[in-house]
């Protein structure tokens, strides 16, 4: 079957496929596509052709007829088989990258926040595992969901200290599976990745699993694909899918100032300069 679909080329205007079962859905899309093109002109040129066949003539006497089985019968069950096996191919599709019982062992874990008008992210630190927050104690978190912390993390939990958040960009490692759990601050949002085929609606008070993995680096477009307000069209960000190596580093990196951030800064002690000054200025 994949042999056969491959010859139904991608529709051109799409963007590159850049994920693994990227290919399986250009594939569902342009047999979908060309299927349609067919009925369409094999519709309106039976109708060209009856216009014109049985266009009036003076000469020539019409006839009712009442009605033909095998035709009524032909156009009822031709598209049933058609519209069967489209149903039964998708959903076969749909569930391996949609069904929560597909989610596959994932490599990296990210949250993602939408609001009016961005995205935010939100990593887990070396260890690879999240501390408390909206998403893994949903009960208890989320009152501390607030505009400056719209995933609840609490700053008591210290497996919170080496988690790190961006704004409107984040990276992932390529060739590996990223599961990604996605909720919004205010209003419907869709996550959309193109290249990568991935679309997935995002809903205040809930959370909804996103899987991919990319085998190709690289920076891409992030956008919303739902209208969620005035400023819809500003919310467009990047992300960049890295190298194994770049990645950790990157991590590495976002990790240290996430600690530094949230480590208490050492009082200094006045020294003899700072005291004769204070002694002058009084």
């Amino acid at each position: 079957m994949d042999r056969i679909l491959s010859y139904f080329d991608m529709l051109p205007w799409f963007p590159e496929n850049t994920s693994t079962f990227g290919g399986e859905l250009d594939s569902l899309f342009a047999i979908i596509y060309w299927i349609s093109v067919g009925i369409f002109f094999l519709t309106f040129g039976i109708l060209g052709y009856f216009l014109v066949k049985y266009r009036y003539r003076r000469d020539r006497r019409g006839y009712n007829y009442h009605g033909n089985n095998v035709v009524e019968l032909t156009w009822t069950v031709l598209p049933t088989i058609l519209f069967a096996w489209i149903g039964l191919y998708s959903d076969d599709i749909w569930e391996r990258t949609k069904y929560s019982s597909r989610l596959p062992q994932a490599d990296v874990q990210v949250l993602v926040m939408g609001k009016t008008f961005g995205w935010q992210f939100l990593y887990p630190g070396a260890d690879g595992e999240f501390g408390r927050n909206a998403y893994t104690d949903r009960d208890n978190c989320r009152k501390l969901i607030t505009g400056l912390n719209p995933f609840g993390i609490d700053s008591t939990d210290p497996r919170s200290m080496d988690d790190f958040t961006t704004e409107n960009q984040f990276k992932v490692p390529v060739n590996a599976n990223v599961v990604m759990h996605g909720s919004s601050q205010d209003v419907l949002h869709s996550f959309f990745l193109p290249h990568a085929r991935v679309k997935q609606d995002v809903v205040p008070g809930t959370w909804m699993n996103i899987w991919y993995n990319i085998f190709k680096t690289g920076k891409f477009e992030l956008a919303c694909a739902e209208l969620c307000g005035g400023g819809h069209y500003s919310m467009r960000a990047e992300y960049e899918v890295l190298s194994k190596s770049s990645y950790d580093a990157w991590v590495d990196k976002k990790v240290a100032e996430a600690i530094a951030a949230r480590s208490p800064q050492p009082t200094v002690a006045p020294s003899a300069d700072t005291a004769t000054v204070a002694s002058l200025t009084k």
